[in-house]
């Protein structure tokens, strides 16, 4: 799942920050639950880091932890807080506005007005 920027566009927009970043990955992965050590990888922030990004968002209870997985807490998004379900609508909008733009590229592609190579 890892990818290159470690940030999308979400974050391109309220900012690249390690609370953002934390942010965006759960809001990609909503119905999932995910270990520190997992968000740390899948981030790029280090393990102390996401700890503490973490332990924030618990307490602003952004998100909540779930259970146990071999000892390990995991946490998921907590849409029962009106602020996440905020988030996830302007997530879902910007995802859409990135379809969107997609569509209009492929479509200028498909018809010969323009192409677009792709950067290896």
């Amino acid at each position: 799942m890892s990818r290159y920027p470690k940030w999308g566009d979400f974050c391109e927009v309220f900012g690249i920050n390690p609370r953002n970043r934390v942010i965006e990955f759960f809001l990609e992965c909503r119905e999932l639950e995910f270990g520190i050590g997992d968000v740390a990888r899948e981030t790029g922030l280090n393990r102390a880091t996401a700890y503490i990004v973490m332990a924030v968002l618990v307490k602003k209870r952004y998100l909540m932890p779930t259970r146990k997985s071999s000892g390990a807490q995991l946490y998921k998004l907590n849409i029962e807080k009106r602020e996440v379900r905020l988030l996830i609508k302007a997530f879902d909008l910007l995802l859409s506005k990135i379809v969107e733009e997609e569509m209009q590229k492929h479509d200028k592609t498909k018809h010969g007005k323009t192409r677009k190579i792709p950067a290896v």
